[in-house]
């Protein structure tokens, strides 16, 4: 889909008007028409104030779709916090240079 019949088609599914647009944009009726009929194309910062009117990203302003959308996933059942066990689980291979270092205390003092 091109542009014209996208921005046209994202204001009627929003049920502005022209003026309406126009009104947001601070700019002329006449410019939105124009976009609209091909005959001219919105600058970046007007584009960017659509896509904030129509609370869509850029991409689907220009394309009609999401490119490259990313997901946030929220992992609420993992937790940041660390058990003993998990120390333990990890680290397990200490118990042998601290039990080396106990057994020579041991052997020199008594």
């Amino acid at each position: 889909m091109n542009l014209e019949n996208r921005l046209k088609e994202l204001r009627e599914q929003h049920n502005y008007t022209q003026d309406d647009v126009a009104g947001f944009l601070n700019i002329s009726r006449q410019s939105v028409s124009k976009w609209e009929l091909g005959k001219g194309y919105p600058d970046i910062d007007n584009l960017r104030r659509l896509s904030d009117l129509y609370k869509i990203s850029l991409d689907q302003l220009i394309t009609g779709e999401e490119k490259y959308h990313t997901p946030v996933v929220s992992d609420s059942n993992k937790s940041d916090h660390k058990t003993v066990g998990d120390f333990l689980w990890r680290y397990w291979w200490l118990v042998f240079p601290i039990f080396g270092m106990f057994s020579s205390w041991f052997y020199y003092h008594y």
